[in-house]
């Protein structure tokens, strides 16, 4: 297979990539004067002849399975080259680089594209400009945690992977380690697929008490913002989060990005713009952060997910990260989803269930992502009693309402509620649930839970 290049001008050949092994060989076909060896931007064989007449390829041969590139600045000239070539082979693969020329009726072709340098220039600009904004939000980052000797890394409680992976992402990008920068939860991790992420990544994450956040010089936070942590929270120096903003709350800086699916995008934007590379561990963890928080870029996605999830698949381990998300489910959870699933409740296209008191929290949204598959389920709403909290996982199609809003409205406390259009989650204590709802035992719980949220969507149709 040949490249043939085809300049209006030869300074346009500036402008290419190097074709250089990319093909059996490389031929520019110019009007001009044979620039020298040494003049070319990369090797290849120059040949003078006419761009815009037939001779000129004709004794080049074309054949079908050539490739041409056409180099203009004017749509007239475009067309006269194009005219030229095709004259000689109807069928070779040509593309047009420049020129506004998308009216030609012979870009109809199948073998014939039209580019617009202009937009492939623009495209890479404005790219640019969002690397240097990260790069500048890095160095106010570095700033402010050069003279520290103690960064604490800090999720919410039981951890998420996308908590994890923005965790040691924000670590990489500082340059520390374990010791510098450890990842501290005031929670246990809980959830199979986390403890699995943990351990086969070789992640550790400290188990805090509230007392202790005060001897840290910085606490950064990562998926997670300082309202849900209440008085128990001294400050927040650093946020990385793109959760829908709770509250207002002030630190010396802060990265939330409401309209992204995961947070280990925006740390992962800040490590490409740094020119900092990825390890597999690192892309691997990443990758199944993003992967989880969006149903592998099925709900609440942005363009920049798909795009940064593209750059880390080819260096993730795909194998690793199936050992994580699909762990054995234990006797306790088998036994729950059988008993929540045998008295579930279909009510107006919402799953309702309640597991009563669990051992586990985790087993709360597992099952309410099993049973938004209930045919005819458009939501589900699962809860239970954990650690004398009462826990509530929604899950919806995102064809309707937002889950988050929803639940926002039924629990306003911020602490309590939050999440996104496809998924939210409700985390109160027991004793303020029965206030809420003016109920004197739990007894009556999952009746109040159905009745709560079915008037909350009843409202939404008004």
């Amino acid at each position: 297979m040949r490249y043939i290049v085809v300049p209006e001008h030869t300074f346009l050949l500036y402008h290419l990539p190097n074709l250089a092994g990319r093909a059996d060989e490389v031929i520019y076909l110019t009007k001009d004067a044979s620039p020298s060896p040494d003049g070319l931007p990369f090797n290849g064989t120059t040949v003078k002849g006419d761009p815009a007449g037939a001779e000129a390829y004709r004794a080049l041969a074309i054949r079908p399975d050539d490739r041409v590139i056409l180099c203009t600045i004017t749509a007239d000239m475009a067309e006269r080259m194009l005219d030229a070539l095709l004259s000689v082979c109807a069928t070779v693969p040509v593309v047009v680089l420049g020129g506004d020329v998308r009216t030609d009726p012979r870009l109809k072709g199948y073998n014939v594209s039209h580019v617009v340098p202009d937009s492939l220039v623009g495209k890479a600009v404005q790219e640019e400009w969002h690397y240097i904004k990260n790069r500048e939000q890095t160095e106010k980052i570095r700033q402010l945690t050069r003279e520290a000797e103690s960064v604490l890394i800090l999720t919410q409680h039981d951890p998420d992977p996308d908590a994890l992976a923005s965790g040691l992402a924000l670590r990489t990008l500082l340059g520390r380690n374990r010791a510098t920068a450890p990842l501290g939860s005031l929670g246990r991790v809980t959830r199979s697929e986390n403890v699995n992420m943990i351990r086969y990544l070789g992640l550790q994450v400290n188990l805090l008490e509230p007392q202790s956040l005060g001897g840290y010089d910085i606490i950064a936070l990562v998926d997670v913002q300082p309202p849900y942590f209440g008085d128990t929270l001294p400050r927040a120096d650093i946020v990385f989060d793109h959760h829908p903003r709770v509250a207002d709350h002030r630190c010396p800086f802060q990265d939330i990005r409401e309209e992204y699916g995961a947070t280990s995008t925006i740390l992962s934007e800040y490590l490409i713009a740094n020119g900092i590379q990825f390890n597999q561990r690192l892309a691997t963890a990443l990758l199944y952060g993003i992967k989880s928080d969006t149903l592998m870029l099925g709900r609440e996605v942005h363009a920049a997910d798909v795009e940064v999830f593209t750059s880390l698949y080819p260096l993730a381990n795909h194998a690793l990260i199936r050992r994580i998300e699909y762990p054995s489910l234990n006797p306790e959870e088998i036994s729950s989803f059988v008993r929540a699933l045998k008295k579930h409740r279909l009510i107006n296209r919402v799953a309702f269930t309640h597991l009563g008191r669990v051992h586990r929290e985790d087993i709360i949204p597992r099952l309410a992502d099993f049973c938004l598959q209930i045919d005819g389920a458009e939501w589900s709403v699962v809860s239970g009693v954990f650690h004398r909290r009462v826990v509530i996982s929604v899950r919806s199609d995102g064809y309707g309402k937002s889950a988050g809003e929803l639940v926002k409205r039924l629990f306003p406390d911020p602490e309590t509620a939050g999440g996104h259009r496809t998924m939210a989650k409700v985390n109160i204590p027991v004793a303020d649930f029965k206030k809420l709802f003016h109920l004197r035992s739990t007894a009556a719980l999952a009746e109040v839970i159905i009745d709560a949220f079915i008037s909350g969507m009843e409202e939404d149709k008004r």
